[in-house]
């Protein structure tokens, strides 16, 4: 009995180790093609740990971004550096087929975005 018990701790914590270590492996680090209302974006993202840093190319202008990714979720903002400021701000989750899905908003106007690795 003391053994099965000690087999299903020990199956039960290297399940555990296991989706930890792949939140801890996930990384949305590279360039991105972004879909929102018909448009395709450019989005270039760094990743150190759990922060983010990058671009989106945008009808605006370059935004720069910041932001974080931890468990799966990012969540990212920024404002564009033209003569009249966009704010942007945007959530998503990385999906197991390895896309984002998630909504932004730019001056307020929301909407849904996907993207996919270049």
């Amino acid at each position: 009995m003391m053994k099965k018990l000690f087999a299903v701790l020990l199956l039960t914590v290297g399940i555990v180790a296991t989706s930890f270590s792949a939140y801890a492996q996930q990384s949305v680090a590279g360039e991105w093609v972004m879909s929102v209302q018909g448009m395709s974006l450019r989005l270039v993202m760094a990743q150190e740990g759990e922060k983010i840093s990058g671009t989106l190319e945008s009808p605006h202008g370059e935004i720069r971004l910041s932001g974080d990714f931890s468990k799966g979720k990012l969540t990212i903002s920024g404002s564009s550096v033209d003569q009249h400021p966009i704010q942007f701000a945007g959530s998503a989750t990385l999906t197991n087929e390895g896309s984002l899905v998630g909504s932004i908003s730019a001056d307020q106007m929301a909407m849904s975005f996907t993207a996919v690795r270049k």
